[in-house]
């Protein structure tokens, strides 16, 4: 679980670097971002499923794929063949160099997520309302509505120009195995950018899902926690101290994400700081980030802020 620390702090440090947000080569996404809008598995497996298959260097499939690894039973027996359905839908995929692949699918019997309020079939009252906060993210299975802090607006990378450089320069590399799904910046930097300046963002606030690959995902919420929260350094009383210490420490947990502070430090000053939080919504681990860049030092605002955020996140259906 110490990717996401990692991450986060690797966004940061991005986010520092991108000053003009230049334009960078495509990364291509993981296969199981891909793959992932044309499965629909059955309710009901309790064992993972392992599907080998081989593409051609177009991404189409090589070959029929293969279960190499199944449960037992017909619940296991239909989740097994729906992974085996949506490799064959998706196809073809953007390849780089790699042409064989073994990837498992891992069943979601909980649905363990964010928050006590059931699952809405229609978006709430409040992402209908025209809110300029509310962000709605699309999954394939489900979609989550959440909103940004105050002064954020949306950064949009099919509108192209500033949008398209910010966003290619704030994205995870392949190896990161994450992909940035939701990315606003404060609106006067946007608004100086547009019109031609390409301005630094000096806040940004960003969603992103971690794709584990093969690497099991604890199956309900407090245990993910739990080995998140393990595997996070503690906050030293030294971080609030003057002069202020570089890291990404333990700010604190409730029961529904953990919380890390971030800062960046240049000649022993606060250059980029933030607050990221860590949890699992339908399975899917989420990480989320809200960050100044040579602002106010967001990290000492603690959990409080973006706990607020988690708590408001709702799960929509995705049909």
């Amino acid at each position: 679980m110490r990717f996401f620390l990692v991450c986060g702090f690797w966004i940061l440090s991005a986010a520092a670097a991108a000053h003009a947000a230049q334009p960078s080569a495509a990364e291509e996404l993981p296969f199981e971002a891909q793959v992932q809008p044309c499965w629909s598995p059955p309710a009901g497996a309790d064992t993972p499923v392992t599907v080998a298959f081989t593409l051609k260097p177009d991404g189409s499939l090589d070959q029929k794929p293969v279960i190499k690894k199944k449960g037992d039973g017909a619940l296991n027996e239909a989740f097994a063949q729906s992974a085996l359905r949506a490799v064959l839908r998706c196809s073809p995929y953007k390849v780089t160099d790699k042409l064989e692949f073994e990837t498992t699918f891992i069943p979601d019997p909980t649905k363990a997520r964010p928050g006590a309020a059931a699952r809405q079939k229609d978006p709430a009252a409040d992402v209908q309302d025209g809110d300029p906060r509310t962000r709605i993210v699309d999954f394939g299975t489900v979609k989550i509505s959440f909103k940004v802090p105050e002064g954020l607006c949306a950064i949009d990378p099919k509108r192209g120009g500033y949008h398209e450089r910010l966003w290619k320069a704030l994205a995870p590399p392949l190896q990161r195995k994450a992909e940035l799904k939701s990315l606003d910046v404060d609106c006067a930097s946007l608004k100086a950018s547009e019109a031609g300046g390409d301005k630094r963002p000096k806040y940004a606030f960003t969603m992103m899902r971690y794709y584990g690959g093969g690497q099991p995902v604890p199956a309900d919420l407090p245990t993910f926690l739990d080995e998140l929260e393990k595997d996070t350094p503690p906050l030293t009383p030294r971080f609030w101290e003057d002069p202020p210490v570089a890291g990404s420490p333990f700010l604190g947990r409730d029961d529904r994400a953990v919380y890390a502070a971030q800062r960046l430090l240049e000649d022993g000053k606060v250059v980029l700081s933030g607050v990221s939080a860590f949890t699992l919504v339908e399975r899917m681990p989420i990480l989320m980030n809200h960050y100044a860049v040579e602002g106010p030092d967001l990290a000492a605002e603690r959990q409080s802020g973006m706990a607020g955020i988690v708590a408001g996140m709702q799960v929509i259906s995705g049909d």
